[in-house]
């Protein structure tokens, strides 16, 4: 019998690098892999220095380990033969979503993954023998990974892969949604039917998709009957996908000429209020459809768009705070189609915008006591002054019922009528407050620096109770879900929703300390989510409307919760709000927000001397974002590409001074849970000391 020996030999390969032994090596395109996708790599095996040119190399069974654990197998067969000196062989491994998943579960952030070879003629002593090849894999946060391409979409304005178009059409147009992971430098190009049109080379970051569009010059060739393949190639980062194409197909029919489609309202530069808007545009004989269609910019691709029999469109209202904002300026356009479903008309492309508006429009707010409250009164002012009941509550903390009234006039000159009503205590707009905050990319850097571990080994905010008033939180992320302990929607006619401010908010404040993605400031406290705002669209941005504010607040109070974090802001002073926070102070709570600026303005409630206004400061404790905001905040706190928690599981980077207010909140549930009696001693303008003085501790000591 001849003699065997097992070679176990294991690679780990970080960087990009592999440390090379004799017999197989093995190479990977890339090792960090982003949760919450199924991921594929590119794996190069070798087979060095052959005995001769009979070796080989068999493996018939790959396997995804984590310590002595099987969390994953690949059933496939890879075989080396020599050809020369060396020989290679390729393997596309898919990575599923189970195993990082599984990964997770088990607090692991790395993965091995393993292959045994049996070795075949390459030895001048052993006939055959095995050996060990592995690699580690590391997850990390879809932001943190390496630059890589998920996913390409190709299609055309019409929204899908295909179109048919005459000859000598002008304007056809082509979109790539590319779907990716990291940052980095995409390089590329659009080809029809196997010649380059144009070169792309732009440098992207992570936002999860982009969209690249066809150039003007050169235009997609429609001289040509027939059908053409449009594909778009990606040459860097290298693409381990199957690269899509889309078909338009020339026929021979010449192209008509289009009939003018006359636009008529909102006229041309017009600017109007933030909310539902009716565009119309005069009929045009032999349409049977219009689309409407709206832009960013004149040449990008619809943001939205509509189909209508109709020569005229509402934009609804729930469209409009989907997807657009205040004070940015939009285009918009008409095609018509016939009973075929050709193009007919198209109109020119106007341009229009949202005014910037300080106030929910047709909106009242008017607070009276409960002892003069009554539903007749009510309808006695309903009549009077031609409005309409939205919804009305009873203010508990201040013994107050609000109503908030639906208004088809100026509301500002109806508030000043209504205001002389004897029982009135106050009338007043429903105010608009802001979320303030923006998505940004890098390493996290704040608990570093504040090296919160040394104050975590004496206090962790078990039990305190801290509430943020927000966009809702998303209580079944994995960091968070141990920690909200309520969620509770305040934003009228709509459901609770788990959404990106609020969550990322809560985070800060609160992440369990679990092994899975980040730690909290104080991550054994209680978070109640008291969703008093709506997300706008799919950013971080939110608006919160002094109404829902109002029962948030007031709900916080009654629960007797110890922090209260409001990471909003506006330039109106709202007197109830104010009220209200007065009412909270007095009773010892803490209401933390974050300080802006807007001209020369402190925003509120930031302005209300009694809350605590929070400040910036960016990963070198210079002035988060300007010095001015920091000379008049009352504590400064980290506020620059902070990595926290986004809903379904995700992290990522987001910088503002509304994370500055949720680490302070942090700090508080902390100093709460001391019980410590003596008043919070002042910031002085180092967070550090600061510390120092609150907990007898001095970070980096």
């Amino acid at each position: 019998m001849r003699r065997s020996i097992f070679l176990i030999i294991v690679v780990s390969l970080m960087f990009f690098q592999a440390i090379s032994y004799a017999g197989v090596t093995v190479t990977a395109s890339k090792t960090n892999i982003p949760r919450g996708q199924t991921n594929t790599v590119t794996l190069n095996y070798k087979l060095t220095n052959p005995y001769n040119p009979s070796c080989s190399a068999k493996s018939n069974l790959g396997e995804f380990v984590i310590g002595n654990t099987i969390i994953g197998t690949v059933q496939k067969t890879i075989t080396i033969n020599v050809a020369g000196n060396n020989a290679t062989a390729v393997e596309v491994l898919n990575i599923p979503l189970s195993v990082t998943e599984r990964a997770i579960k088990m607090r692991e952030n790395k993965i091995e993954f393993r292959r045994n070879f049996l070795v075949l003629n390459c030895s001048s002593t052993y006939y055959q023998y095995y050996q060990l090849v592995s690699l580690i894999f590391y997850i990390t946060t879809e932001a943190a990974a390496e630059f890589d391409i998920k996913r390409i979409e190709l299609y055309f304005e019409n929204g899908r892969a295909e179109i048919t178009v005459p000859k000598n059409y002008k304007g056809l147009k082509a979109f790539a949604d590319i779907k990716f992971t990291g940052s980095g430098l995409l390089r590329g190009y659009w080809e029809v039917d196997g010649r380059i049109l144009s070169h792309v080379n732009q440098h992207i970051t992570y936002g999860k998709t982009t969209t690249f569009q066809t150039p003007d010059i050169p235009p997609l060739p429609t001289f040509e009957t027939g059908t053409h393949i449009l594909r778009f190639v990606v040459t860097n980062p290298s693409v381990e996908i199957p690269l899509p194409s889309a078909i338009y197909f020339v026929r021979s029919e010449e192209v008509k000429e289009f009939l003018k489609i006359n636009l008529l309202s909102p006229q041309n530069n017009s600017e109007f209020d933030y909310a539902s808007q009716k565009f119309t545009w005069e009929n045009l004989d032999g349409t049977m459809m219009y689309l409407v269609q709206f832009f960013e910019n004149r040449d990008s691709k619809p943001i939205f768009s509509a189909y209508t029999k109709e020569s005229y469109y509402n934009l609804p209202d729930s469209i409009v705070k989907k997807i657009f904002q205040q004070g940015k300026t939009y285009y918009w356009r008409v095609i018509g189609f016939d009973e075929k479903n050709n193009s007919v008309g198209e109109s020119d492309i106007w341009k229009f915008s949202f005014r910037s508006q300080s106030f929910i429009p047709g909106h009242i707010i008017i607070a009276l006591s409960t002892t003069d409250f009554s539903k007749d009164f009510i309808e006695r002012l309903k009549v009077k002054y031609g409005l309409e009941i939205i919804e009305f509550f009873n203010l508990e903390t201040l013994n107050t019922v609000v109503v908030l009234f639906k208004c088809n006039e100026n509301i500002l000159d109806k508030i000043e009528l209504i205001k002389s009503e004897e029982k009135i205590i106050l009338a007043q707009p429903n105010f608009i407050f802001q979320t303030l905050s923006e998505p940004l990319r890098k390493f996290q850097y704040a608990l570093d620096i504040m090296k919160i571990e040394k104050i975590h080994n004496l206090y962790k905010g078990k039990g305190v109770k801290v509430a943020v008033i927000d966009t809702g939180v998303d209580y079944e992320h994995r960091d968070l879900k141990e920690r909200v302990v309520l969620s509770k929607n305040f934003v009228r006619a709509e459901t609770y929703k788990k959404e990106i401010h609020g969550t990322a908010v809560a985070g800060v404040i609160g992440a369990s300390i679990n092994g899975f993605g980040i730690a909290g400031v104080a991550p054994e406290a209680k978070i109640y989510s008291l969703r008093a705002c709506t997300q706008i669209g799919d950013t971080a941005k939110g608006l919160c409307e002094s109404f829902n504010i109002l029962k948030a607040l007031d709900e916080a109070i009654k629960r007797n919760i110890r922090v209260i974090n409001m990471s909003f802001g506006s330039l109106n002073y709202d007197r109830l709000l104010s009220a209200l926070i007065d009412k909270a102070v007095q009773r010892e709570i803490f209401i933390v927000v974050p300080l802006s600026i807007i001209g020369n303005s402190i925003t509120f409630p930031a302005s209300h001397p009694d809350v605590i206004s929070v400040g910036g400061m960016d990963e070198k404790e210079n002035p988060y974002p300007s010095k001015d905001i920091v000379n008049k905040a009352k504590v400064l706190a980290p506020a620059d590409k902070i990595i926290t928690t986004f809903p379904d599981n995700r992290h990522n980077f987001i910088s503002g001074t509304s994370l500055s207010s949720a680490y302070v909140s942090g700090l508080l549930a902390l100093y709460i849970q001391m019980g410590d009696k003596r008043n919070l001693p002042s910031f002085k303008g180092d967070l550090y000391k600061w510390e120092k003085e609150i907990f007898g501790i001095f970070p980096g000591e």
